[in-house]
C-alpha cells in the first residue's frame, strides 16, 4: 500500500480502547496510590516501624527478600519506604493491567469477532497493534508516575526523622516504568502470537511468575546468585538508582522493549486473523 493510499490513524479506535479500559486503569491507579501513603504512614513512625520489623522478622527470609532484603532495618527511612515499590500487592496489580490490557485488546477482539468489524474499517492490523501498544505502554508509565506522585503525597502529609531523597525514587520510578513497560511489551507479543484470549494470558502470567520468581529465589539462596542477572529484575535493582541514573541498564531494557514490541507487530502483521 502507498503512502499516499494509507488510512490515516485510527484514533476513533484509540479513544474507544482508551475509554475502555480508563475504568480499570484509575481503580488500579488508586490502590498503587494509596498503598504508597499507607506504607509511608508507617515507616513515619518509629514504634510503628520496630513493629513491623518485628513481624517481618518472623517471616521467611524468602518473604523479606522479596521486600527489600537487607534494605529493611530501623534509620533507614527510604528502604523502607522501597517497600511500597517491591509489595507483591504492588507488583500484581501492575501485572494485572500489563497482561490485560494487549490480551483483551488484541487476542480478546479476535477470539470475540470484533476485530473484523475493526478491520472492516479504514484501517491496517498494523494500526490497530499500534494502539493497543500505546495504550498498553503508556499506561504502565503512567501507572509508575502514580506510585512516585504516591510517594511524593506521603512525604507531605507525614514528617519523617530522616530526609527522603525524592530524587532517587523518581529515579526507581522511572527504571521501573521501563521494566513495566518491558513486560507490557511481551504481553503484547504473547497477545499477538496467540488466536485463543486464555492462552495468551496463561503465557504472560506465566513469563512473569516465572521471572519475578527467579529474581527472588537468587537473592535469597546464594547457590542461585548465578541466575541474578538472567531476569529482567535485576537491571531496575533499586541499588543501582542510589548514585544516578543507571543508563546502561536503562538502555538494555528499552532495547529489549522496543525488540518484543516489533516482534510482536510483525507476527501481527503477517498473522492470518480468523476473520
Amino acid at each position: 500500500m502507498s503512502r499516499a493510499a494509507r488510512p490515516p490513524f485510527p484514533l476513533v479506535l484509540l479513544r474507544f480502547w482508551f475509554v475502555r479500559i480508563l475504568p480499570a486503569w484509575c481503580g488500579i491507579a488508586l490502590l498503587i496510590f494509596l498503598m504508597q501513603i499507607a506504607i509511608s504512614g508507617i515507616v513515619h513512625d518509629n514504634d510503628k516501624v520496630k513493629t513491623l520489623l518485628s513481624f517481618l522478622d518472623v517471616l521467611p527470609s524468602i518473604v523479606k527478600a522479596s521486600l527489600g532484603g537487607e534494605m529493611l532495618r530501623i534509620g533507614n527511612t527510604a528502604g523502607l519506604i522501597a517497600i511500597g515499590y517491591n509489595h507483591p500487592f504492588v507488583l500484581f496489580l501492575f501485572m494485572l493491567f500489563a497482561v490485560g490490557t494487549p490480551t483483551g485488546l488484541l487476542a480478546g477482539e479476535v477470539q470475540k469477532g470484533t476485530m473484523e468489524l475493526i478491520l472492516c474499517r479504514p484501517t491496517t492490523k498494523t494500526q490497530v497493534y499500534a494502539c493497543a501498544g500505546i495504550l498498553t505502554l503508556a499506561g504502565m508509565f503512567a501507572l509508575v508516575l502514580v506510585m512516585f506522585l504516591g510517594t511524593v503525597a506521603a512525604v507531605n502529609l507525614f514528617t519523617f526523622t530522616s530526609k527522603v531523597p525524592l530524587d532517587v525514587f523518581f529515579r526507581i520510578a522511572v527504571n521501573g516504568g521501563l521494566l513495566a513497560s518491558t513486560f507490557g511489551a511481551f504481553s503484547l507479543l504473547f497477545a499477538a502470537t496467540f488466536a485463543r484470549l486464555y492462552a495468551a494470558v496463561g503465557v504472560s502470567v506465566a513469563f512473569l511468575v516465572a521471572s519475578y520468581f527467579v529474581a527472588v529465589v537468587s537473592n535469597w539462596w546464594p547457590r542461585m546468585a548465578f541466575l541474578k542477572q538472567a531476569t529482567l529484575f535485576y537491571l531496575v535493582d533499586s541499588s543501582h538508582s542510589w548514585e544516578g541514573w543507571p543508563l546502561r541498564n536503562m538502555g538494555i531494557l528499552a532495547a529489549i522493549l522496543l525488540a518484543a514490541a516489533g516482534l510482536g507487530a510483525l507476527i501481527w502483521h503477517r498473522r492470518d486473523l480468523p476473520l
